[in-house]
């Protein structure tokens, strides 16, 4: 779903902590090259501007995590204290996220500070890593100032990414076998009841100002306060197990009593104000369009998440165009299956869900399933990469809590720590309804070889500040994923038979369909069923899913307009790359071109990759040809 346009915590999601994806969306200074390609040579920094870069890099991440989230950036939300101890960052373990209008300003106006002192770097004086950190850095400054078009922090009720899925989830990453990491989690979940105070207040804000989340959406949160209960936030024994004896149970004591007095009525009040406050009030139209000031945000949006400058029309037509494409790469499958040209891919798809051998009965056969292809995955990496994952990987269930809201499936990456995994997260409610034949094109896209290689190969990247580690662009991080699905059928020749690769063109279907729907809701003034017909109609997610689906594209708008944008260039670059260096194309060369600075904007990508063609020509044209 990962987390990280534009900013994103590395998730994609997770979709409590998303990857903070960001790309820079005005026009920036002419950028500097990372090579000169006539000489194939790195030009070095001046040691002052390198060390004032650091500088302003390190404050810049300390901004985004030590107050608050900066609401509708990255996946959900960019930064915050509970955004920081999910990536391994516990600096600001203690704290909860203040989400006062007060430190709302203080933190916008660090980010000013920052903007005034980065533009006063002379880019002439940086080369290599630091000309392109520093190039990265003005962007995400200038997108944090763009998005104030939207005011999301006064409107956004959040089912995939707000603060009661954030909070449920942020027990996980602490260190509970000390006494510090046992005090902090109590402290943090003893100021939940003032968060939602806030909450409640900027959400009142909003209401009077005619800005709300549309009612779905507000219902969908409500749904989830009614099932989160107190063992939902309570660490289980075992996790205090590096305390002595005598402390542990003064440990969990102190947390369980945060939770009663602070977490658990914090949740009643949130809904409470949700239920008799807001949703009889909440819009019933999704598209942005219908929000004061909406047209322009889903403008800023589009920018960010794409990293371009493309209109909704557009976009909306370009979805069609895949769409049509991909419907007759399935149409040639349900003919090898025994269907009859023209096919009825209606018709292809109901016979296929009539097969028993699609499901499973049980979310544990479900799991174990989604474990076994995993591990071909990870199997297949060396036919086409030349690094593996330095980070381990596991695969869970969703939470119950949250699993009926939930997307198909997502990633959580890694802690920074070590301390942590990254985690597969694979939804088995229902699993009686979910097909097999998607599953596999679903795991290649969240974890291997997609988010999970390409996040984690960029977290090792120590020499990066951290900000470039674990945020990037959205277009790069889920074109990349999505580009995985299909380097999956057509390199490591992952797919189990015909109906595997049939589902993997239905996943394609529904990024493309992606394009239409949120384009159509948010700006084209489609209703909500109305974009689900469409989904419905041109992909193979059951109803359900479906629903979701949905859902999700109208709290966070634009962002899956990037996964087809992205995949796009990633391909047009590759193709571009082989149709010029022939017979020395080296695709594991080119992945690690593609791997290894992060996750950039597309537009310094596509730099990174002409640079190493070039070179590529410069040692062809300099080698002696062989005699005879």
């Amino acid at each position: 779903m990962s987390a990280r346009p534009c900013v994103a915590f590395f998730a994609v999601l997770f979709p409590a902590f998303p990857l903070i994806v960001s790309c820079a969306t005005p026009q920036q200074p002419a950028p500097t090259r990372l090579t000169e390609p006539a000489q194939v040579a790195v030009r070095h920094s001046d040691t002052s501007a390198a060390d004032h870069l650091r500088e302003l890099s390190g404050r810049y991440w300390t901004a985004l995590l030590e107050t608050g989230q900066l609401p509708l950036l990255g996946e959900g939300g960019l930064g915050g204290p509970l955004a920081a101890t999910a990536m391994g960052d516990h600096r600001f373990d203690g704290r909860l996220d203040d989400l006062s209008p007060e430190a709302y300003t203080r933190t916008l106006q660090e980010i000013e500070r920052l903007r005034t002192e980065v533009d006063s770097i002379p880019s002439g004086l940086l080369g290599g890593e630091d000309a392109l950190t520093l190039e990265i850095l003005r962007g995400q400054l200038e997108d944090i100032k763009s998005s104030l078009v939207c005011g999301g922090e006064d409107w956004l009720v959040d089912q995939m990414n707000g603060v009661q899925v954030s909070l449920a989830q942020t027990g996980l990453f602490y260190r509970l076998g000390t006494a510090q990491g046992a005090a902090e989690l109590a402290s943090r979940y003893g100021q939940a009841s003032r968060m939602f105070d806030q909450q409640i207040a900027n959400l009142s804000r909003g209401l009077a100002a005619g800005k709300t989340s549309p009612k779905t959406n507000v219902q969908k949160v409500i749904d989830q306060l009614v099932k989160l209960r107190a063992d939902d936030f309570l660490p289980a024994e075992e996790r205090f197990k590096g305390l002595p004896a005598a402390q542990r149970d003064t440990a969990r004591e102190a947390i369980r009593k945060a939770v009663s007095e602070s977490v658990l009525p914090g949740l009643q009040k949130y809904r409470d104000f949700l239920q008799k406050q807001l949703l009889p009030k909440a819009r019933v139209d999704v598209g942005l369009w219908a929000q004061p000031g909406g047209e322009a945000c889903y403008a800023f949006l589009i920018r960010y998440h794409t990293g371009t400058q493309r209109k909704p029309q557009e976009l909306h037509e370009l979805g069609l165009r895949l769409l049509t494409a991909i419907e007759a790469e399935q149409g040639e499958i349900a003919a090898s299956q025994g269907f009859k040209l023209p096919v009825d891919l209606k018709a292809f798809r109901k016979s296929v869900d009539a097969r028993k051998d699609q499901f499973k009965q049980t979310a544990e056969e479900l799991l174990d399933w989604n474990k076994a292809t995993l591990l071909r995955a990870m199997a297949a990496l060396p036919q086409a990469f030349n690094r593996l994952p330095p980070r381990p990987i596991v695969t869970r269930a969703i939470e119950a809590y949250r699993a009926e809201t939930s997307t198909p499936a997502f990633y959580q990456p890694a802690s920074d720590d070590g301390t942590q995994p990254g985690v597969y997260y694979v939804n088995t409610f229902n699993p009686e309804t979910r097909a097999l034949y998607n599953e596999e094109a679903l795991c290649f896209h969240e974890a291997i070889p997609g988010h999970h290689l390409q996040g984690s190969i960029a977290q090792e990247l120590k020499g990066l500040p951290d900000f470039r580690r674990q945020t990037g662009e959205t277009a790069y991080i889920e074109g990349w994923a999505l580009y995985s699905e299909r380097l999956a059928d057509e390199t490591l020749h992952l797919y189990s038979g015909p109906l595997a690769r049939y589902g993997m063109l239905g996943y394609q279907a529904w990024r493309a369909s992606r394009l239409v729907v949120d384009t159509g809701m948010h700006s084209l003034h489609w209703d909500r069923a109305k974009a689900l017909q469409f989904l419905r109609d041109h992909t193979t997610l059951p109803p359900h899913e479906a629903e979701n689906e949905i859902d999700r594209y109208v709290i966070m708008p634009a962002q899956a307009l990037a996964y087809m944008v992205g995949e796009e260039e990633i391909f047009r670059l590759r193709h571009e790359a082989e149709r010029r260096l022939g017979t020395q194309f080296n695709l594991k060369e080119f992945h690690d071109v593609v791997l290894d600075h992060g996750a950039v904007p597309l537009a310094v990508l596509g730099r990174m990759v002409e640079e190493w063609v070039q070179r590529k020509e410069i040692a062809r044209s300099t080698t002696p040809a062989a005699k005879p």
